[in-house]
Formats: C-alpha cells, structure tokens, sequence
C-alpha cells in the first residue's frame, strides 16, 4: 500500500531520504533512553540478552533454518556468530549481495561462513534500478535505494526465518564516518543550540541533499530548510551529550521511518520473518544507556566497542577491525553502467513530476551536465544520489497517482 504524500511529505522525501512525519509501528526513543550509566559485566549482559532473544524466536518456534544478510562487517558478523554459538545445530544460509564493483565484500562475507560453519550464497545484482517499479511498488515510498529486497528474496529459498543487522550501527554507534566530524564541528560554537546542532547533523548527510536543494522544487511546494530543520529540534533541544542526541537523531530518524518500515513491507510482500538481534527492546535499552565514550572511541574515530569485543574473543575476528562497506553501491559506476540512460528516459519534458508542476526540469538538466561534466568533483555522488531520488519518485508519482506505469515494468 502506498503513502498518501502532501507537499511538506515530498519535501522530506526527496531532502532527507525519509519522512520523520509519518507514525509507523515502532515507538521512537525518548531522550531519556540515552541517560548515562555505567554497566558492568556489560560482555556477559549482552550476550544473556541475545541468547534469551534466539531461544524465544528460536527454540520455541521449533526453528531449524535461518538465513542473515552477510557482509565483511560488525553486525553481521556478530549475528552469524550468535546463533552459531547458542545453536549449534541450526543450518544457516549465509546471502551476500555484490554489484559488480572491486569493492564488494563477498570475500570477506565468505570467509566468515566458513569459519562458522554456514552455507554462503553469492549474489551479483548488476543493475540495481532494473526492477525500481516493482520495488516502490511494494515498499509504497519513493525510494531507490531498496536493493535489501534481493537477499530478503533470496533468503525464502531457504527459510522463513531471516536475520538482519539492523538496528546496530544506531544503537551502538557504527556510524564513525560522521561522528568525528560533527562533534568537532559542534565544539566550535560557544553553547551551540538545537538548531545549529541540527545543521550540523544534516551536514555530515551531505549525500541526501545538494546544496542548491531548493531549485529542485516548484516554487508552491514551498520548500523551507527552517522547516527540515524543525524536524530534529526534539532530538538536540535537551540535556543530553551532543553525541548522544546525534544517536538519538540517528535512530528516530532513518532506522525508524526508512530501513524498518521498508523491511517490513518487504517480509509482507515475501511471507518471511525478518529479525535482528540489536532491535531487541532490552538490548536497546542497556546499549542507548552506555556512556558515549564506552561505545565510540573519538581519538581512534572507531565505534560500536562492544559488540568489537566480543567479536575479537571469537575464532575468525580475532583481528577483525570492523572496517566496512556493507551492502552499498558505487553511485558513478551506476550512473554509468545504467543509471544516465534511466535517468534521460523518465526525467525530462514528459515526466509526470514535470507536468505536475512539482519538480524543476531546469535544475534536473544541469544536475546531468554537472555529472557528465570532465570536471573531479565530489558533488558528482551527492548529484547522482539526488537524481535517483527524482528518479523514484517519478517512478512513485506514475504508480500511485497518475496510473501510467506498471509495477512489472524493467528499467
């Protein structure tokens, strides 16, 4: 089923990735979950948690097949390795996702199989906008990146049962490439107030806007950055340490209202069960009390420091520094490969959101010219990102509201 999207719907969408407006079925955190505290034993604390959480799902339910999404990387790894550990008996299919790039993980994601006794499956989805209609279909958004779906169906060949990762870099902060550079940022203004913590945070999400985000739309849609803006005033207009607000922010924020929701559509529509350790109400109540410092380390800009220790008393990740990519893409090797050519064949003169007086073709026309221009910029991803958010959207609009395009059509 798709969402119903007003102008200020839109707007978020198409600047965020998200909208923080809609009401899903998971509550958000509240400031006082991330009211520090100091836990002790908190190895021994987290790994009682996750195994009273497998027997629930698992023994209970008589479970004797799982699969997980497996990268090179922390979550991932820490799932494989606790189910392993507390069922050592249970077959697991192990689904890592490549795009052809020579940067994808399924070495390392198949190294780690092994080492836990795990079926590994490779999969290369060489163009990752080939069925964007049939994927906005499902999840109901107006969004591109949604190629979860392909180790999600590929997991129903081996079970109903499916692990995820997600929760895990929220929670227990994964995130190091931004938050070095917020908090710094952060410590440059004197007594700094939740707005400009706010443009702070969307700062160090540089490849979800652009900086002329406004020419994007059709002057009625009546784009406002105070209005973004006010979208984070709850997480950052309190008492909690900045880094701490930015976990907040991080969670309340894409985990809530992109990656769960979409997911959840996404089990629906294939009749699989999709679970994750780190979403675990009583994890996520003992990991958002940690002391920021217990959980990222700012001199060595590395995060999620316990789930690294327990993974480095384990065979397989006793030098494993958690370094990785996970299931993303090279955006200009797309844009060359396939996603230009998609581009210039829904987004121009004749496009739904063109017609309808919502998107600005003279901004989409530059944006090409930038990113076709011989010019090194790193603009050109943030532009290529953009693009393919018009893109979905078009692709959304033409679904839902103008009836023009069906599901089943190939990109």
């Amino acid at each position: 089923m798709s969402l119903i999207l007003n102008d200020i719907n839109i707007v978020n969408f198409l600047t965020l990735r998200y909208d923080p407006t809609f009401t899903n079925l998971h509550a958000p955190l509240k400031s006082d979950y991330f009211v520090e505290k100091e836990i002790e034993n908190l190895d021994s604390k987290i790994e009682n948690i996750v195994r009273l959480d497998l027997e629930s799902r698992l023994s209970q339910n008589k479970v004797s097949k799982v699969s997980i999404a497996l990268s090179g990387g922390v979550d991932s790894g820490f799932t494989l390795m606790m189910i392993r550990k507390y069922f050592p008996e249970i077959h697991i299919d192990s689904i890592c996702v490549g795009f052809g790039d020579d940067d994808d993980e399924i070495s390392a994601g198949r190294n780690i199989a092994q080492q836990y006794d795990s079926e590994f499956h490779e999969l290369i989805v060489d163009n990752a906008l080939r069925d964007l209609p049939k994927l906005i279909s499902i999840a109901g958004m107006p969004k591109w990146n949604l190629y979860q779906f392909y180790f999600l169906d590929q997991a129903t060949k081996y079970s109903k049962v499916f692990f995820s990762g997600d929760g895990g870099d929220e929670i227990f902060g994964g995130y190091v490439f931004r938050y070095r550079k917020f908090l710094k940022e952060v410590e440059k203004i004197n007594n700094p107030s939740w707005l400009d913590k706010s443009k702070i945070y969307l700062s160090c999400h540089d490849r979800d806007w652009v900086p002329n985000q406004n020419d994007i739309f059709n002057k009625n849609l009546g784009f406002s950055w105070v209005q973004i803006y006010e979208n984070f005033r709850p997480y950052f207009d309190n008492r909690l340490h900045p880094l701490n607000q930015l976990f907040l922010a991080d969670f309340n924020g894409k985990l809530l209202h992109d990656w769960i929701p979409t997911n959840d559509n996404f089990g629906e529509h294939l009749g699989i069960e999709i679970n994750s350790l780190f979403l675990n109400p009583r994890l996520i109540t003992l990991a958002t009390s940690l002391p920021w410092h217990v959980k990222y380390d700012y001199s060595e800009n590395m995060g999620k420091l316990p789930i690294l220790s327990l993974l480095k008393k384990n065979s397989g990740f006793d030098k494993f520094e958690g370094v990785k990519k996970g299931f993303s893409l090279n955006l200009l090797n797309l844009w060359k490969n396939y996603g230009r050519e998609i581009i210039l064949s829904y987004l121009n003169e004749n496009s739904d959101s063109v017609k309808n007086n919502i998107i600005n073709l003279k901004w989409v026309d530059e944006s090409i010219r930038l990113v076709d221009s011989t010019i090194h910029s790193d603009m050109k991803i943030r532009y290529v990102s953009k693009l393919l958010s018009l893109l979905s959207f078009e692709i959304w609009y033409r679904l839902f509201v103008s009836f023009t395009l069906k599901a089943n059509t190939k990109l």
